[in-house]
Parts: C-alpha cells; sequence; structure tokens
C-alpha cells in the first residue's frame, strides 16, 4: 500500500489509534529509525506483511526493548495519532 493512500485510510488511522489506547504500540518519538527492505515481517500497526519490495521502519520499543517493525506509511500514521494523543493531553 502506497504510504499516501496509507495516510489517508481512516480505518488505519482507527486501527492505530486503537493500539495506542489499549497499551498494544506505546507513543514516543524514537530517537534511532533503522529502514531497509522488508523480510517478511509483519507490520505491528496494520498487521499485513512487510514484502521484500517495501521498505521496512524498525524501532526499539521503549517499553520492553523488543523491535517494532512498520510499513513507512504505517510508521508515519503512528507518528501522526502519537502526536494527536499528545496534544489531546495537553489541551485537556
Amino acid at each position: 500500500m502506497p504510504a499516501e493512500s496509507q495516510l489517508r485510510d481512516a480505518t488505519l488511522r482507527l486501527h492505530v489509534r486503537q493500539h495506542i489506547e489499549h497499551g498494544r504500540l506505546p507513543c514516543y518519538v524514537p530517537n534511532r529509525i533503522e529502514a531497509g527492505y522488508g523480510c517478511g515481517h509483519e507490520c505491528v500497526a496494520c498487521g499485513q506483511l512487510i514484502s521484500g519490495a517495501q521498505i521496512e521502519y524498525e524501532v526499539q520499543d521503549n517499553r520492553n526493548g523488543s523491535r517494532l517493525r512498520f510499513h513507512f506509511g504505517c510508521y508515519v500514521v503512528w507518528q501522526l495519532e502519537c502526536t494527536r494523543k499528545t496534544v489531546r493531553q495537553h489541551d485537556a
């Protein structure tokens, strides 16, 4: 799925938002991101496999040190939803 269509995918954004709210995804800005071609790992945001033809973003989970792998567009959606949550908490 191209990154642009992922950014407009309301279902994906809702899914990522729910993962954050239920603690399945952390909400932070990673200080290190590794990127490369996918190796068939599952994207933690959308649940689809990241193929060798797609770019995989990998970050370390700040809660337990495990690796979080995303499609590029899913990574961007995750960061947008983290920002949205942070802004909402700040405004409350």
